[in-house]
């Protein structure tokens, strides 16, 4: 298989996938696919829409509905931009429900393969971040990278994301139980489960819980340049 012009990057919630590969598009004139963002506009519209997700045909049927218009810096569910609701809490608890429906998955691996060709094709880096960027979406990505840290700075990130102390809806405690639970779930779960030894699959690992974003993304940029 060919390699493509892409950049994968995997890893379990909260490792900063999404934020490093935006980082990573400005220093690289790229394009950022943010794959999480698909997922959880699917999230809202089943909130949205009442649609029951214990059933799978529904939600099946709900992502039949749903249009997704990404750039670097916003994301647009059939027209509207959500780029700030989609990261609610309530959205974040259903979206490991909408994620592991295989069918939801292989349609959202297909949409997501689509933009980035051709993204490609229009001269574009591109940087996917998923938890199976590169098992999936993107197995022939010249750069496969899986991005890390331990659960308690992952949980820190994202409740520092959501206001910290200033968000009296949620506490740490809770933030760090979701992702442990969340954790669980991407490992065992049926449809395209994050992988567990990566580097059998050709990652590069980068555990970054004592790095800045800066660090990041120089490492990242030093992989880069080895593959070119």
């Amino acid at each position: 298989m060919q390699e493509t012009h892409a950049i994968a990057i995997d890893g379990p919630v909260a490792a900063g996938k999404g934020t490093i590969a935006s980082l990573l598009s400005k220093r690289l004139n790229g394009f950022h696919l943010n794959t999480g963002a698909m997922y959880r506009c699917l999230a809202l519209y089943c909130l949205e829409h009442n649609v029951n997700t214990q059933n799978k045909q529904e939600v099946i049927e709900a992502l039949s509905q749903t249009r997704f218009d990404l750039d670097n810096t916003s994301v647009s569910l059939n027209g509207v931009d959500v780029t700030e609701r989609i990261r609610k809490h309530d959205v974040n608890q259903l979206v490991p429900k909408v994620a592991a429906i295989a069918e939801v998955r292989a349609e959202m691996v297909k949409r997501q393969r689509e933009i980035g060709l051709k993204m490609i094709e229009k001269g574009f880096v591109v940087l996917i971040d998923a938890r199976d960027a590169a098992t999936k979406i993107f197995p022939d990505a010249k750069l496969k990278l899986f991005l890390t840290a331990r659960p308690e700075v992952r949980a820190k990130r994202r409740y520092e994301q959501m206001g910290g102390k200033n968000n009296h809806t949620i506490t740490f405690d809770q933030i760090l139980a979701d992702t442990n639970d969340r954790d669980y779930k991407d490992i065992h779960r049926s449809a395209s489960p994050l992988v567990s030894n990566p580097k059998e699959y050709g990652y590069v690992v980068l555990d970054n819980s004592d790095m800045t974003e800066e660090e990041t993304v120089a490492e990242v940029m030093q992989e880069w340049e080895k593959v070119q």
